[in-house]
């Protein structure tokens, strides 16, 4: 089994076992080991239905549900009609959850329905924990190309059911967390569902009851839902469980270890017995997101907040036992991004179950309608009912009525800046209410907690407990009175933690000293001697007169003109290769309007200014091209992406007012601004046109500074003065993961580095560590990345990189070429952060060495993945063209031992050592492309293979000779089958060597017996040819039925025909091998 098996499942098994589970040794041959009796059961159904009577007692304590109420039980987890995946998992969830209603007994509960629960929640000993491996399902028809069944490495199950899926890979292998997650997409058909592959694969009905999908490779862990994508999977950083205990150091002792994997980290933190029932009763949502239904699990940043809100609330003091202040509340500040909202979500569902708090009447006040929706449907898990206070009237009304509920005080969002929410008008409340079991939830309490309704809600509610939520640190000033409000921190989550865990890219600030920069709180003589020093006197009068307050001078269309000149050569030269976009944030609603018109003629200018450069220019390489001043960069770029930059389109998205300009009402409608902040949110370049669009810039004032949210954006160019809170909340919305991004960049106009040092004073320094850091800032790590990646070439002892067969060596193992590729990636993404600025040129010559050496060992292994997408388009191309003057293309596939050219590539290569390693690689490619279509011819090669490497040693000469031969072999498509093949063509070759194996033939075996054998593979072989010639897309999945004819077909042919010792169940084998073969011969077939 390898290193995947040793150093990844077996520490996994091992330390699950010591928290208590059973650990299951599968077979691939035997589905009894893991308690089924067929490998399509998804179930341990003898063990289930043993939980179930033992957890569900009759009115005696007794057990009492018989075979037919246990059948029912079992096939409302298991059977799910025509249900997509998704829709039968969000079923079979709400069953473990809440239980199936099954007909009582007469005579108990007045005959009333009894609910089976699946798992005792309230018991963890009650149920019983399997840990699996060789868990093998079969898979439907028509569902996988290759075997026929899946094996996920490890399955835990509860009282039989499988909750999570663990795919582990070897840390040896490049991007091992990668493969193991598109290993469990391919698992549960996801791959399909997304539209990534033609054809269904899996086996979906596994996954139907599994709650978490785990991908690992020991040093690195995810987990995940079913249908997410990598991005979505997230870390576990914490051990401490429900109750508060446990600590890193006790788990780190236990296993003997002095620091813990994050493997050992997620098991201890998720995977514990008591630790996974919490999590899967109250940390999984199903959401609607964008008209389609998703499946999440939280992060570990909420699981510890919500614990820890809920213990304070337990325990802590009420105002009356204080004496002063109500102890029972806090702040929890988790940094924009990082789902705060869901938090709060997670937190309601969790007090609903506790017999503690259910009795709580909670009060949201909020403006966020998501949060509303998100909290109606977790109601309805919960049994409650959300009832919306639109006005002070209902929410006095609410407030005041007793006992448990949760009500919503919504403060919508303003268009203008002079509306005040209806919610906030009228005088301070009464007292309403004097419970202690009242609990207020305040979102955006930096925001709000000074407003009118919230002080009239502390007014009406004095017992109440309240707990404030927060994107963004709390002023130091407002410290104090926070606390005395909600009281101390309950958890924090900071910007640097959130960069750290990949739930947001770090922001790069830069602040331009183009003319036309103003200083917050600087005279107007001051402003004119910056923006107009080579004016004379009587010119500088006239301007004071014609621009008489600092808003004039910034709404000034050319100082506008100036500016949108500068920003889009910025965005030419730094965001649009990756094909990000923009927002700006104007003065005031007039500015807006007129950078539109600005932006507009500053592309047309830019255009022609590029189409005007020499042949010279228009072609210049980019480690020239770091050498030249800024405006020749961005000129160049523009040439390079002018066919974008032609389309690009700019939009104000802005609030309306009663005397507006009638022009103004296209970017004032609010059902426009919707449509084209959807369009916002779409790529500019796609493989497929239909699902790019060309709107690259909004341009704002005020309004999407909060709330909105858009991956794709990747600058934000600020030309207003933004304070405090409102500057971390605009700067967030270039922090989002997405689309490739490795980092945000606001662009200041307005202040510099003055500006952003006065907004930020107001925090205390740890709170805001990473909120922005300048370009300098991200040199250290270029450089620390750099050393990372030569560091694996001198630990080997190899000082010159220019040696390419020491290079080679160096990445003989398939260990070091993962960590090379991982390292040189990492390189090249902060590379492409600088470039073209002359900061990134000193890294540019060893950047183009260490992208060729990739393209070598691609090359030379042909299992090293390409750069591709990974890196970005800046850098792509430097390396790019690069590596093809050295005579290599990227985008053209290693060369092939089939390939004409392949012999001659290996004469080039010097040294009998380097030749050997070429032709023996060229093998293994060769071998894995066609195993499937050949297995029993290519396994036998591979054998071969095998005892040359180990039987000759460093004998080079003879390996070569040996190698020679076997290439000689793999490239005769005609070879017989092991001497026992007459006469027969070509494609009946690698059918008829798979029956022979079957049917264990051999030099002994009788003339008649081979004859049989030969006319059955010809009879088969000639059925699917005339099949696949008829029936053009017999694999697709829509045409199951005639795939499952054809298996029929040739089980009854070889059945027929009863050859000696040949079972029913050997002749399902091998027609089940036939077809699989069939369909990797398909092009081949087709061609017969």
């Amino acid at each position: 089994m390898g290193h995947e098996y040793d150093d990844v499942e077996l520490p996994f098994l091992n330390q699950c076992g010591a928290m208590g589970w059973q650990v299951q040794q599968g077979s691939k041959d035997d589905p009894s080991l893991t308690g089924r009796i067929t490998f399509r059961d998804t179930i341990a159904e003898a063990c289930l239905r043993d939980r179930l009577r033992a957890i569900n007692p009759g009115p005696d304590g007794q057990p009492w549900l018989d075979d037919a109420r246990l059948s029912e039980a079992v096939s409302a987890l298991t059977r799910h009609g025509q249900r997509g995946l998704m829709e039968a998992n969000q079923a079979v969830t709400e069953l473990l959850l809440r239980g199936l209603t099954v007909e009582g007994l007469p005579g108990w509960d007045g005959g009333r329905g009894q609910t089976i629960r699946y798992i005792d929640w309230d018991d963890v000993g009650a149920n019983t924990f399997t840990i699996a491996n060789q868990f093998r399902i079969d898979c439907p028809p028509g569902h996988d190309v290759g075997k026929g069944f899946i094996i996920p490495d490890l399955v835990l199950l509860v009282n039989g059911i499988p909750v999570v899926v663990v795919e582990a890979k070897s840390p040896a292998i490049p991007e091992p967390l990668a493969e193991a997650v598109n290993q469990l997409r391919r698992y549960h058909n996801a791959r399909k569902a997304a539209l990534e592959v033609e054809e269904n694969e899996g086996a979906p009905a596994l996954f139907a009851s599994v709650q978490l999908l785990i991908a690992t490779s020991f040093d690195q862990a995810r987990v995940g839902c079913i249908g997410a994508g990598l991005e979505h999977y997230g870390s576990w950083k914490t051990v401490v469980g429900p109750d508060g205990t446990g600590s890193e150091d006790a788990v780190a002792a236990a296993l003997g270890k002095k620091a813990l994997s994050e493997q050992e980290r997620l098991i201890a933190g998720m995977l514990r017995p008591a630790h996974l029932l919490d999590i899967l009763r109250h940390y999984l949502l199903f959401m609607n997101v964008g008209g389609q239904t998703i499946k999440t699990v939280c992060r570990y940043q909420q699981y510890r907040a919500v614990n820890r809100a809920l213990e304070r609330l337990r325990t802590g003091k009420t105002r009356a036992q204080d004496g002063e202040y109500d102890r029972r509340g806090g702040i929890v500040w988790h940094t924009q991004g990082s789902g705060k909202s869901l938090t709060m979500v997670f937190m309601i569902r969790k007090m609903r179950t506790d017999t503690a708090l259910r009795k709580f009447k909670v009060i949201m006040v909020t403006d966020r309608r998501d949060l509303q929706r998100q909290l109606s449907e977790t109601a309805t898990l919960s049994g409650d009912v959300v009832e919306l206070a639109t006005n002070a009237g209902a929410l006095k009304r609410l407030a005041r009525r007793k006992g448990p509920g949760l009500v919503f005080a919504t403060i919508q969002k303003c268009r203008t800046e002079d509306d005040v929410p209806e919610v906030t008008k009228g005088p301070a409340f009464e007292v309403l209410n004097e419970d202690e079991t009242i609990l207020v939830v305040v979102d955006e309490a930096h925001r709000t907690q000074a407003g009118d309704l919230h002080a009239n809600l502390m007014a009406a509610l004095p017992n109440c407990a309240r707990i404030g939520f927060t994107g963004t640190p709390i002023i130091m000033g407002e410290k104090k009175r926070t606390a005395q409000i909600f009281g101390d921190f309950i958890d924090r989550y900071t910007i640097k933690e959130a960069e750290a865990d990949g739930a947001t890219v770090p922001v790069l600030y830069e602040g331009r000293t183009a003319e036309g920069a103003v200083k917050d709180g600087a005279t107007l003589d001051g402003l004119f001697e910056d923006m107009f020093r080579d004016r004379t006197e009587d010119e500088l009068e006239a301007i004071r007169k014609k621009y008489a307050t600092k808003g004039n001078i910034l709404e000034a269309p050319a100082l506008i003109a100036e500016k949108a000149r500068d920003m889009l050569r910025h965005y030419v030269t730094n965001l649009l290769p990756n094909g990000y976009k923009a927002q700006v944030v104007a003065y005031s609603r007039l500015a807006v309007i007129r950078y539109h018109a600005a932006f507009l003629e500053a592309r047309d200018e830019l255009l022609a200014q590029a189409a005007a450069l020499s042949d010279y220019d228009k072609a210049m390489d980019d480690e020239v091209l770091c050498t030249k001043p800024p405006v020749t960069q961005a000129l160049v770029q523009a040439w390079r992406y002018r066919d974008t930059l032609a389309r690009i389109e700019f939009a104000p998205v802005m609030s309306g007012g009663n005397n507006d300009d009638p022009t103004w009402r296209q970017w004032t409608d609010g059902h426009a601004q919707e449509a084209r902040i959807k369009r916002f949110k779409k790529p500019l370049f796609h493989k497929d046109p239909a699902k790019t669009d060309p709107l690259a810039f909004l341009i704002v004032k005020s309004m999407l500074l909060t709330g909105f949210d858009a991956p794709i954006e990747g600058v934000m160019y600020l030309d207003r003065s933004i304070r405090e809170a409102e500057l971390l909340q605009a700067i967030a919305r270039v922090n989002r993961t997405g689309f490739g991004k490795s980092c945000g960049i606001v662009v200041d106009y307005f202040g510099v580095a003055h500006h952003l040092k006065a907004a930020l004073a107001a925090y205390a320094d740890e709170d805001i560590e990473g909120a922005l850091v300048g370009l300098n800032d991200q040199i250290p790590v270029l450089r620390d990345r750099q050393i990372r990646v030569i560091d694996i070439f001198r630990r080997a002892g190899l000082e010159d990189l220019s040696d390419d067969e020491g290079c080679l060596k160096v990445l003989a193992t398939e260990k070091a070429r993962a960590e090379f590729t991982v390292k040189l990636k990492d390189f090249l993404t902060s590379l492409e952060i600088i470039l073209p600025r002359p900061e990134g040129l000193p890294f540019v010559k060893d950047a183009k060495r260490l992208a060729y050496i990739h393209a070598r060992a691609r090359n030379r292994y042909r299992d090293v993945m390409s750069l591709g997408s990974d890196v970005g388009a800046k850098v792509r191309k430097l390396i790019d063209d690069h590596v093809i003057s050295l005579g290599i293309d990227p985008k053209i596939p290693p060369v092939q031992l089939t390939d004409a050219n392949f012999d001659n590539h290996v004469g080039q290569t010097s040294g009998s050592r380097a030749k050997a390693s070429e032709m023996e690689h060229a093998i293994r490619s060769h071998i894995r492309k066609n195993l499937e279509a050949d297995p029993v011819r290519f396994k036998k090669m591979s054998e071969r293979l095998k005892q040359i490497l180990e039987g000759l040693g460093q004998q080079w000469d003879q390996i070569i000779e040996q190698l020679q031969a076997l290439i000689d072999e793999l490239r005769s498509e005609g070879a017989p089958a092991d001497g026992t093949a007459p006469d027969i063509p070509e494609i009946y070759l690698p059918f008829l060597r798979t029956v022979l194996e079957a049917c264990a033939a051999g030099p002994e075996t009788d003339s008649a017996q081979l004859q049989a054998i030969h006319q059955i593979t010809v009879e088969i072989v000639d059925r699917i040819i005339e099949e696949v010639g008829s029936n053009r897309s017999i694999w697709s999945s829509f045409k199951l039925a005639d795939q499952e004819n054809l298996h029929s077909e040739i089980f009854e042919i070889i059945f027929d025909r009863r050859l000696s010792g040949f079972t029913v169940a050997n002749a399902e084998s091998l027609a089940d091998q036939l077809i699989q073969q069939a369909k990797a011969n398909d092009e081949r077939l087709r061609t017969a």
